[in-house]
């Protein structure tokens, strides 16, 4: 069996197993990067069977010599232990060659937050640009529910449910949850239905639009938040969409919501995945510390 012919069976599993596109993506830019690799050094066996922990091993070597970071090194040892875990347990592999690959240690650094004076300051731009209704409507869509970019991006007139406060969203693994959404977002929304969206034709049900009238794309979010970004004087890893989820959730928390509700908001199968979204600023710390410090109680 080749290299082609075993992914080829894992992207198939996937499909089956109704993984989102993003998740087929990460795993085809794993693929690539790994036949790159063969091609470059001659050093990856070309048949599966013959594969050993020291290969992949080499294989993550040459990926930091390229300059890539830990983080990225540790999301091409979880597509591998995914592939060949998989391939193994169904027979395709003799045994896991991943079983043993080591991830590399990451550095525990605080992430960007979005905070509510940001999102002040990126709603004044918001009102520059060629459309502002849309991008404001996005900007606070972004940040009153949390929502990932696929799921933004997702959205279609019949999941807006304004009489309940809701959207209807479709997450990870195709399910579906109800999000709330204050009534300063939702007239937001509303307010560019109303006044600014212009559907190519009327087969176009997406939420949100290009200028063209077709629905907006990763990039075309991307490329909207990063002009943003730019005229709010900000920059660019301030402002991506998990930016916002991450400044829902510790918002959320803060203003006296709790972790269970906050889970099923975000649409996480555990608390263990809403808690790493959880990123407290310095000021929550210190009021903290402030009421509770042990040696002020003395």
């Amino acid at each position: 069996m080749t290299w082609n012919e075993l992914w080829e069976h894992f992207y198939y599993h996937l499909r089956i197993k109704r993984r989102a596109k993003t998740t087929l993506h990460f795993y085809r830019t794993t693929q690539r990067s790994l036949q790159r690799y063969a091609d470059a050094t001659g050093a990856l066996p070309e048949s599966p069977a013959a594969v050993t922990v020291t290969h992949l091993r080499a294989f993550l070597i040459w990926l930091e010599d390229q300059g890539l970071a830990p983080g990225g090194i540790h999301a091409y040892v979880r597509g591998l232990k995914a592939l060949c875990g998989w391939t193994h347990q169904e027979e395709l592999l003799p045994r896991n060659p991943a079983a043993r690959l080591e991830r590399p240690t990451l550095p525990r650094r605080r992430l960007p937050t979005m905070t509510p004076e940001a999102v002040g300051r990126l709603l004044a731009a918001a009102s520059a640009t060629d459309q502002p209704v849309r991008d404001t409507a996005v900007v606070l869509a972004l940040f009153d529910t949390g929502i990932r970019l696929a799921e933004l991006i997702g959205l279609t007139l019949d999941d807006l449910q304004p009489e309940r406060g809701l959207l209807r969203v479709i997450g990870k693994g195709d399910k579906e949850r109800s999000v709330p959404i204050g009534s300063r977002a939702l007239g937001a929304v509303t307010s560019y239905v109303r006044r600014e969206r212009r559907a190519r034709h009327a087969g176009v049900r997406h939420l949100f639009l290009s200028r063209l009238g077709q629905p907006l794309t990763r990039s075309g979010i991307s490329i909207r938040l990063s002009r943003l970004s730019e005229a709010a004087g900000f920059a660019r890893e301030m402002t991506t969409p998990h930016t916002f989820r991450r400044g829902f959730a510790v918002e959320f928390l803060r203003n006296g919501g709790d972790v269970f509700t906050l889970q099923q908001i975000l649409g996480h199968s555990s608390l263990e995945m809403t808690r790493k979204y959880v990123t407290f600023l310095d000021e929550d710390l210190k009021a903290a510390h402030l009421r509770f410090s042990p040696v002020d109680r003395l």
